[in-house]
């Protein structure tokens, strides 16, 4: 599937980083079997791929241009630099696999659900202003409230909005 994505092209700038010789498009694959199989780091992808099994022999040729496969260190570099380019190539999948599956087709409507929470412009509207309906200030956000993340909670206000 991902070789049939169309991935937009990078913009070649001037640089004095190291060319890439592997395109983004090997690194997804690659992305795409570390989160199926639950691989952490380069080092565990490739200690899975030196296994003599039936999946990892037909994985191995997947992984590798111009007859080569990239070496550890060329994983852990091209990864810590992909979610520049993650977000766009999500965004690819996501409208390939829409085209693919037409989930409108049965149901006559599509419909997404964002739950990214966003920090609210303004000040903070205290819990004991907001049970009276005081708003002390013009630029706080009415509408926000807060909210909870894996790591603990944010502070500040997150609104629900975009």
């Amino acid at each position: 599937m991902v070789d049939v994505i169309l991935i937009p092209e990078e913009k070649s700038k001037p640089s004095r980083r190291r060319p890439k010789y592997f395109s983004d498009r090997l690194m997804l694959k690659a992305l795409i079997i570390m989160v199926i199989r639950r691989l952490y780091c380069a080092y565990s992808l490739l200690a899975f791929l030196e296994q003599d099994t039936e999946l990892t022999v037909k994985l191995r040729p997947l992984l590798m241009e111009n007859g080569r496969m990239p070496t550890r260190r060329t994983w852990e570099r091209r990864f810590k630099s992909l979610p520049d380019s993650l977000p766009g190539l999500i965004g690819c999948m996501g409208r390939y696999l829409v085209g693919i599956l037409k989930p409108w087709d049965s149901q006559g409507r599509a419909a997404v659900w964002d739950s990214t929470p966003l920090r609210a412009k303004g000040g903070v509207w205290h819990k004991k202003d907001r049970e009276k309906g005081i708003v002390p200030h013009s630029t706080i956000d009415t509408q926000a409230h807060w909210s909870k993340f894996p790591r603990g909670y944010q502070k500040g206000t997150v609104s629900s909005s975009r």
